[in-house]
């Protein structure tokens, strides 16, 4: 594998250098009458651009490079001014005049956008300029795209705690079992103060490039999956991942995220509380996951985490009562008891203790993830005591977020959005105006685009590349409210982006396109002993910001070019479940768009509306405190202060709410 990706990425390397004129394009695969689309840019590669082809070209030396073998057209009909397009019988079969080039803000150099769709018979093509091969192999085919989502989904077994991963399913990443988690200990933060008490709390997946298990991050990444399989049934019913449950009556997809589900649901402590995280104290070092072997705790209980709790398991219930009733009737009993603490426990945010130092995922917009759990959980029972919490959503904000970890409310929209038998209509209309605005934005950034993505100069800090699979998460939706192509179009153009047509060249995809990261920031392939890293992981992308390591370097003036294909990189060079999940979404929802030849109806009611069952909760806040709490004057007005266990103070007004 290694041989044949650094072949493949000197080969393009030495053709760029050789001309005047590059072209940059999706290096998978184009949907045969979908939008087909690339870049032709002046030759003017940055230091950012050489770093990533060196870091590869370096990894074999012994690769010889047959740039001349290509059939061009004849030299007199060349023309330095279209794009010849050959099919591989060496005939023409479209050419293309190439508009004015403009300046794409986040590559500061000059590009013009060629629009090549009407290719539309399945096979391999090259494009030319003035008789000379620019760009990659060119492939066209129905189905495109289904490697990638299958690519992206399998991330996720790799991601596996506490299991084995065998080689029938895993090659030649077959790994030892790492962190079992059948006896993890209480942090003090939890409230639980027994040291010895220990909880047993398996499965899961691994965060991002480091072995911690996140519940706020675990909820976006989960809800995004399920959104997927829920949107897609009839593409996804019979697509396999080859995984140790392939062989059931369950679809692959919903066996994989229930490998999450059933740690989340351990996540719960016994007052319907759910603990914030699982991990070390410390981060790992670079190794695979049966070498990490410091103890895990259970660290915090709080809202943010519960909510995310609520809110997913409220989903999973509908979700998978056609497959497994039992396991669905504990998942909406799980929400309801985590709905009854969080209603009783507004105030108790997590709050990083002490002598900790893995991810925090705190500061979150606690209304928003309130009240997507509420949308949630009534679409899965259309309870009526729920029905008055439904006028305290939010559908109408002012400059809304992106979706994210830490801002849900487009989690919410999307929900209202797509169920118009379940919400009123005014709340149903109003989410929908929020999603075809949001989708406008990024259509109208198109305009006068060079390298046809929505992505502006602000985008690019860290994990840009989930912002681009965000925004067309977005897009999609406005595709199945609207069935306007020109927000499918736009969605394809992101993909196009995340896999070739960038500034850089490269597939942000490991695995795939001539020219993919082989070194990204993440545990397990830094510590295997296989050359090219797992593959179907869709790295963090360029990030002006990024100070990480002594070889990335930033560019103000080309921000998109701010990108470090080393496992040193965690600013550009991480992978995260948050981040792959909008990606899988994003390219399997086109994919079963295109082979189905339909979008989601929203029409669809859902399966089943469980009954909520009204057990009594006891109040518990969390966490406890140790010297119990004070007034005190601070920034010029009154608060209360309590000291933690471990010692760090928290404030709050005097309404309760805490102040950062």
């Amino acid at each position: 594998m290694k041989t044949l990706a650094t072949a493949a990425i000197v080969t393009a390397a030495a053709v760029q250098a050789s001309f005047a004129v590059t072209a940059f394009q999706n290096q998978v695969g184009f949907l045969t009458n979908s939008q087909k689309q690339l870049v032709i840019a002046n030759d003017a590669a940055t230091d950012s651009t050489a770093a990533v082809a060196d870091s590869a070209a370096t990894a074999d030396s012994a690769v010889s490079v047959a740039a001349d073998s290509a059939e061009t057209p004849s030299a007199d009909a060349a023309s330095e001014n279209e794009v010849v397009f050959m099919n591989e019988a060496g005939e023409e079969v479209l050419k293309v005049a190439i508009p004015e080039k403009s300046i794409w803000a986040p590559a500061g150099d000059s590009a013009a956008l060629i629009d090549f769709s009407e290719i539309t018979t399945p096979g391999t093509y090259q494009a030319f300029v003035g008789g000379k091969t620019v760009g990659h192999p060119i492939v066209v085919s129905d189905t495109a795209y289904k490697e990638m989502t299958k690519g992206a989904l399998r991330f996720f077994y790799f991601q596996r705690s506490s299991t084995a991963l065998e080689e029938q399913y895993a090659g030649v990443y077959a790994r030892g079992m790492g962190h079992p988690d059948t006896a993890v200990k209480y942090h003090e933060s939890t409230g639980i103060l027994d040291a010895n008490a220990t909880k047993a709390a398996p499965k899961g997946w691994y965060d991002a490039g480091d072995y911690g298990k996140y519940i706020v991050n675990s909820g976006i990444t989960t809800y995004t999956l399920l959104q997927l399989y829920q949107q897609n049934k009839e593409y996804f019913k019979d697509f396999s991942l080859n995984i140790p449950e392939s062989d059931n009556d369950v679809p692959d997809i919903l066996d994989e995220i229930r490998w999450n589900l059933e740690w989340m649901l351990d996540m719960q402590d016994t007052d319907g509380g759910v603990f914030h995280k699982l991990t070390t104290k410390q981060f790992a070092g670079m190794v695979l996951p049966e070498k990490a072997t410091a103890q895990r705790f259970f660290i915090g209980k709080g809202i943010e985490a519960t909510w995310n709790f609520v809110a997913v398991m409220s989903l999973a219930s509908e979700i998978y009562a056609p497959f497994d009733s039992a396991f669905a009737k504990k998942c909406i009993l799980a929400a309801e008891q985590g709905f009854k603490w969080g209603s009783l426990n507004p105030f108790a945010y997590f709050e990083q203790p002490k002598g900790v130092s893995t991810g925090t995922y705190t500061d979150a917009v606690l209304w928003a993830v309130r009240e997507w759990s509420w949308a949630e959980l009534f679409r899965a029972t259309n309870n009526e005591n729920l029905r008055d919490t439904l006028s305290s959503i939010h559908t109408k904000v002012k400059n809304p977020s992106l979706q994210g970890w830490n801002n849900n409310f487009f989690l919410t929209i999307f929900t209202i959005a797509t169920n118009p038998s379940v919400f009123p209509k005014d709340m149903v209309d109003s989410a929908q105006d929020v999603v075809i605005s949001m989708a406008d934005n990024f259509v109208k950034s198109l305009d006068n685009n060079s390298y046809g993505v929505a992505m502006g100069i602000g985008d690019f800090y860290w994990g840009s590349n989930s912002v681009a699979a965000n925004k067309g998460m977005v897009l999609i939706h406005a595709y199945i409210i609207t069935k306007e192509q020109k927000y499918l179009d736009a969605a394809i153009g992101i993909v196009d982006y995340l896999v070739g047509r960038n500034p850089l060249d490269i597939s942000f995809l490991t695995g795939f396109g001539e020219k993919s990261p082989m070194h990204p920031h993440h545990r397990p392939s830094a510590g295997d002993t296989v050359i090219a890293p797992i593959p179907g992981m869709l790295v963090g992308g360029p990030n002006a910001s990024a100070n990480d390591c002594k070889s990335t370097k930033v560019y103000p003036d080309a921000k998109a070019k701010s990108y470090n294909d080393n496992s040193c990189s965690y600013a550009t060079n991480e992978v995260a479940i948050n981040w792959n999940a909008p990606f899988a979404y994003l390219v399997g929802s086109i994919q079963a768009i295109a082979s189905t030849g339909k979008a989601y109806d929203m029409e669809t009611k859902p399966s089943v509306q469980h009954e909520l069952v009204k057990n009594p909760t006891t109040r518990i806040s969390a966490p406890k405190f140790a010297t119990g709490s004070r007034l005190v004057f601070k920034n010029g007005a009154v608060q209360v202060e309590k000291t933690n266990l471990d010692g760090t103070k928290m404030f709050f007004d005097l309404h309760g709410k805490a102040i950062r």
